[in-house]
C-alpha cells in the first residue's frame, strides 16, 4: 500500500495533470466528442464522477451531460438535453466509448421547434399549427369545406408510439363541436402524426414519458450508446 501511493501519484504527474486538473480535462475531452455521438450543439457541459486514477484510465462512475440547442435531427432542435450515464468506459487515446452501463435522458422541445419539425417533414405541414399548454396539446388546421377554408382547433394529448414517436390523439369531445365533419379533420390530423419522431437520432432511444408544458414538451426516456 505504501508503494502504491507514490506510484499512483507518479502516474498522474506523468499524464501531464495534477490531481486537481484530471477531472476538468476528462470532462472537456468528453464534451468535445459529444457532437459525434449526439449532434452539434450551441454548448455542451459535462460532469464526471469517479476517482482521479480511474478517470485517467477512462473508467467513469457516472456522467451528467447538458446540451443547449442540440440538433439531434436535420429538422429537429432540442432546447435543452440532459443525459445521465453510468459505468462508462472510454478509450483515452481515441476518446471513443467502449462500454456504457445505463443511460437516461430528458429533452425539452419548444413549441416553435415542434412546428418547425412538422412544417419541414410534411408536404402540407404549413397548413397545421401545434399549440402547447400545460397538460394540453392543440392542433390548429384550415381544412377546405365546400371551397371555404375554415380554421378549426382540436385539443388532445400526446401518445408515445413505437418507442421513439409522439403522436397527437384528439379528444372525442373536441371533435364533436367542430364546424366541419370530424372525418375531414381526422384525415388532416393523420397527416400531422407523428408530431415528433426521434427515430433518426444518432443513438437509439425509448421514450417513457411526454409531459406538456407552456410552449414546450418535455420528453423522458432511456437510450443506448454503442461503441
Amino acid at each position: 500500500m505504501r508503494r502504491l501511493i507514490p506510484i499512483t501519484l507518479a502516474a498522474v504527474l506523468l499524464a501531464g495533470c495534477s490531481t486537481g486538473l484530471v477531472r476538468p480535462k476528462v470532462e472537456k475531452g468528453i464534451a468535445k466528442a459529444l457532437p459525434g455521438y449526439i449532434g452539434p450543439a450551441k454548448e455542451y457541459s459535462v460532469t464526471a464522477k469517479g476517482s482521479d486514477v480511474e478517470l485517467l484510465r477512462g473508467k467513469i462512475d457516472s456522467l451528467h451531460i447538458t446540451g443547449k440547442e442540440v440538433r439531434i435531427d436535420d429538422n429537429l432542435v432540442v432546447s435543452r438535453l440532459t443525459v445521465d450515464m453510468t459505468d462508462v468506459d472510454v478509450d483515452t487515446s481515441t476518446r471513443k466509448l467502449k462500454k456504457v452501463g445505463s443511460t437516461t435522458f430528458q429533452a425539452l422541445i419548444t413549441e416553435k421547434a415542434v412546428n418547425d419539425y412538422v412544417n419541414a417533414t410534411r408536404p402540407d405541414g404549413k397548413e397545421m399549427r401545434i399549440e402547447l399548454e400545460s397538460g394540453k396539446l392543440t392542433a390548429v388546421a384550415r381544412p377546405s369545406f365546400h371551397g371555404i377554408g375554415v380554421e378549426v382547433k382540436v385539443t388532445g394529448k400526446p401518445q408515445i408510439e413505437g418507442g421513439c414517436k409522439v403522436n397527437f390523439v384528439a379528444d372525442s369531445a373536441s371533435l364533436s363541436v367542430l364546424p366541419v365533419p370530424a372525418s375531414i379533420v381526422n384525415k388532416l390530423l393523420d397527416r400531422v402524426n407523428p408530431v415528433l419522431d426521434l427515430g433518426k437520432m444518432k443513438f437509439p432511444v425509448t421514450l417513457t414519458a411526454a409531459t406538456l408544458k407552456k410552449d414546450a414538451v418535455d420528453l423522458a426516456g432511456k437510450a443506448s450508446f454503442k461503441p
